[in-house]
């Protein structure tokens, strides 16, 4: 499903049904499993979903949640395996009312991705994500959520990845919350993209 989001427009689904992430790879081009960030409703879900909750997520949470930063914890039992790498899951409340009131509809976290192909820049607008992803692979339809919500014009970066199963934390990429905001929570060492 394609909804736009604080920060760019989301193929979104659940997180918890491999086809589903599966497809969603081979939309975005990718050859090889690569992670996706879990939408929560709440700093409560994201709890849930994490084996350990150090002191730094209490203070970047505090800090940056809800918004536009995307926490990487160890994953709890109960955490989407189709979606975690390495024993850790990507956690980011949803914020815009798109997303809160599909995950409101839903019930449980959506995982959630750039809507564009691999290397392409992320989308702003839904009908150029949906223009460039065409049709699910075997021809089905994507879905479009708009929702009568609509959020302000999404603000074109992705979120902010930060590792916080490290110490110091390390921010994994910078989007829409600047290192700089990081390093003034928590201290950090900046190590480039994944």
């Amino acid at each position: 499903m394609l909804h736009p989001t604080e920060t760019v427009v989301s193929l979104s689904g659940d997180p918890y049904d491999p086809a589903a992430v599966d497809r969603a790879r081979a939309l975005k081009g990718y050859a090889n499993r690569r992670p996706f960030l879990c939408l929560v409703p709440d700093i409560d879900a994201a709890r849930g979903l994490a084996r350990a909750w150090p002191p730094e997520a209490d203070l970047l949470a505090s800090g940056f949640w809800p918004g536009p930063l995307t926490l990487l914890l160890p994953a709890s039992d109960r955490a989407p395996a189709a979606v975690a790498e390495a024993g850790t899951i990507a956690l980011r409340p949803a914020v815009d009312p798109v997303s809160a009131a599909l995950l409101g509809a839903w019930g449980r976290a959506l995982f959630s991705t750039s809507a564009n192909r691999r290397g392409e820049p992320a989308h702003r607008d839904v009908a150029a994500a949906l223009a460039e992803l065409g049709p699910a692979p075997g021809g089905e339809a994507i879905e479009v959520a708009l929702l009568p919500v609509r959020p302000d014009e999404p603000a074109g970066l992705s979120s902010t990845i930060v590792d916080a199963t490290t110490r110091p934390v390390r921010v994994v990429r910078e989007g829409a919350v600047s290192a700089e905001a990081i390093r003034g929570v928590v201290g950090t060492r900046d190590e480039g993209t994944r």
